[in-house]
């Protein structure tokens, strides 16, 4: 397949891969959002996508990738409109409910930001290209300078459920439809950071409730360096290492200390593949592959 070879390049070394037939950072399911593969660019015409990296040298380090933006997607929700005379309404005199999105996002550099619904993806010379069968599902692109903690709100855009079907609220796999996707792309003339080919994506779905109000949540979230597109994944126990005003807690089963949890000195810097735990030092992690194939945390 294009995705899975009999090694993988990690820390400059070369590794054997153990299950060729398995993905190494996650469930093979998660590669139904990663979209189409850099190879097949490159194999229509060479002048429409080159690979940007080369295989580091060995004990060479290895280039780290920079994330110039960020949706914080723990903050997206969906805002519902109250009923108003300007409403719209239905056939049966009904007023519609429609809802907006709002989320936190933070960006090193100039961003535009856009809105999709039902969408399917494609990619074109490395970026991803979303396209809506209709004109009304896609917002506006909005503009952002850099900063931290910026708020997206965009009551211009409103999504109307009562148009949708059932299954168009979740991610179609042999549709290849997304509900909603945000995608972030940063500004390519912006004079503090020089990039080329950089986004970030979000995709979404979303859930119907009993009492016949909707809700949004996250699927997946992309990060496209260079042309490249990337999947981010959950870090188990960074959150712990990140927040330097965790308070230790009484009970003894509570892991929010940053030792390692094996000396129980060290910090913890290495994680484990593939469930992700961040638990180990690098020395006792060193040790621990040559005694044991499984995690101390989860035991996989």
């Amino acid at each position: 397949g294009n995705y899975f070879a009999s090694h993988f390049f990690m820390g400059g070394e070369k590794f054997d891969t153990p299950h060729p037939e398995g993905y190494l950072f996650g469930e093979n399911m998660d590669l139904n959002f990663l979209g189409n593969r850099p190879v097949q660019a490159r194999e229509l015409s060479a002048s429409l996508f080159q690979f940007p990296y080369v295989t580091p040298a060995p004990h060479e380090p290895v280039k780290t990738l920079r994330s110039l933006v960020n949706i914080r997607k723990d903050s997206l929700r969906l805002v519902r409109y109250k009923d108003d005379v300007d409403s719209p309404t239905e056939e049966n005199g009904k007023q519609k409910v429609l809802y907006s999105l709002e989320f936190t996002f933070d960006a090193d550099a100039r961003v535009a930001i856009t809105i999709y619904c039902q969408a399917t993806e494609e990619f074109v010379g490395g970026m991803a290209v979303y396209s809506t069968k209709n004109p009304s599902l896609q917002s506006e692109t909005v503009h952002y300078k850099r900063g931290v903690s910026q708020q997206f709100s965009l009551p211009s855009f409103k999504i109307d459920f009562s148009d949708w079907k059932d299954d168009e609220l979740n991610f179609d796999l042999d549709r290849g439809v997304f509900p909603m996707v945000i995608r972030a792309v940063v500004d390519e003339g912006d004079v503090v950071v020089e990039v080329t080919g950089h986004a970030h994506v979000l995709l979404a779905a979303f859930e119907k409730h009993v009492d016949g109000s909707y809700s949004v949540k996250p699927l997946k979230q992309k990060q496209i360096v260079d042309r490249v597109s990337y999947l981010l994944q959950e870090i188990y126990g960074i959150e712990n290492k990140n927040n330097q005003e965790t308070k230790p807690s009484d009970d003894e089963n509570s892991d929010n200390s940053n030792e390692c949890v094996v000396c129980l000195s060290d910090l913890r810097d290495t994680l484990i593949l593939p469930c992700r735990h961040l638990c180990l030092c690098n020395s006792c992690a060193d040790t621990l592959r040559y005694q044991a194939n499984n995690c101390p945390i989860c035991r996989l």
